[in-house]
């Protein structure tokens, strides 16, 4: 054998060494980059179900009168995304826009932004994006809250033609057939608040009260209700909810569900009551009432008839 010949034999193996090494190539790179897109796809469909978990425990804890319309993907991409809660509020059969609820995830974690979307005067708050009024409770320990107590019970029941929220924070705390035997027939108690511990300040608490949502047309809540809330209340997570000046929310849920297992233990610091303003009459001047802060109002419509 020549040096020619030798030349092409050697020529023809590399050849072939390179097509072989090319068509692997061709077919490990899609099958690698398949892999790793699936593989990062399910990171971050891990992380997406636990912040539809994280968003819904809070909706059923920490959302005082508020209700969602839907909770869905939005802003999607190889990298992460965002899940979006449109939320609104619900008063006497009247439907008010509230603002929209949002957490962001990625591969490796998730979060629901602390953006801070309330602003606050001295006297009241608002939601930023909607610009309508938050219900506010306040601690009895409290002297000066950051927000100034409010006493607006008087000059709801002065308006006419309209349906109201209005968060009452009682004395002393009541229990639910306390509360229940306390309301007139014509106002609905659609939100129990659990209140707080020490010299903590609900008014800036970022809207985050803890309690529990009425399901009934009635006001009422049931034993299984109130099973499912002290259910969330003990999963709930450090991640989940925040601390202010040190008051840890999360904590203090675990502490409430230990020290009140049943409906017929619990006792609430307040109560988001809803109807028609002119009913608000019957709650002026009652001595178990501390401080009363006015929420969303709406005025009344022919065509929506009010629900009690």
């Amino acid at each position: 054998m020549n040096n020619k010949q030798f030349e092409k034999m050697a020529f023809r193996v590399k050849l072939k060494r390179w097509l072989i090494t090319i068509l692997i190539v061709i077919v490990t790179v899609p099958v690698v980059l398949w892999i790793g897109y699936k593989f990062t796809q399910s990171l971050a469909g891990h992380q997406t179900q636990l912040l539809n978990n994280k968003m819904e425990t809070i909706q059923e804890i920490a959302a005082p009168n508020i209700q969602i319309s839907d909770q869905a993907l939005d802003d999607t991409s190889v990298w992460g995304g965002k899940v979006v809660s449109h939320q609104y509020k619900e008063i006497d059969g009247y439907r008010i826009p509230w603002s929209t609820a949002v957490g962001q995830y990625n591969w490796s974690f998730n979060w629901i932004p602390n953006t801070s979307l309330i602003d606050t005067t001295q006297t009241a708050a608002y939601t930023r994006l909607t610009q309508q009024k938050i219900p506010l409770f306040y601690n009895n320990n409290v002297a000066k809250p950051n927000i100034k107590k409010a006493f607006e019970l008087p000059a709801v029941a002065k308006m006419k033609g309209y349906v109201a929220e209005v968060a009452v924070t009682f004395k002393h705390p009541l229990t639910y057939q306390q509360i229940q035997a306390r309301l007139p027939h014509n106002l609905r108690a659609s939100w129990y608040w659990i209140g707080v511990s020490g010299k903590a300040d609900p008014t800036i608490e970022q809207n985050h009260f803890l309690g529990i949502q009425s399901g009934l047309p009635e006001g009422k809540l049931t034993k299984l209700d109130y099973q499912y809330f002290q259910k969330s209340l003990k999963k709930v997570s450090d991640t989940t909810l925040d601390s202010y000046n040190n008051f840890s929310l999360s904590n203090y849920a675990h502490k409430y569900a230990k020290q009140h297992p049943t409906l017929k233990q619990a006792k609430f610091a307040g109560v988001i009551l809803t109807g028609k303003s002119e009913s608000f009459k019957a709650m002026r001047n009652r001595s178990w009432i501390t401080e009363s802060s006015v929420g969303a109002t709406i005025k009344r419509v022919p065509y929506i008839k009010p629900t009690y």
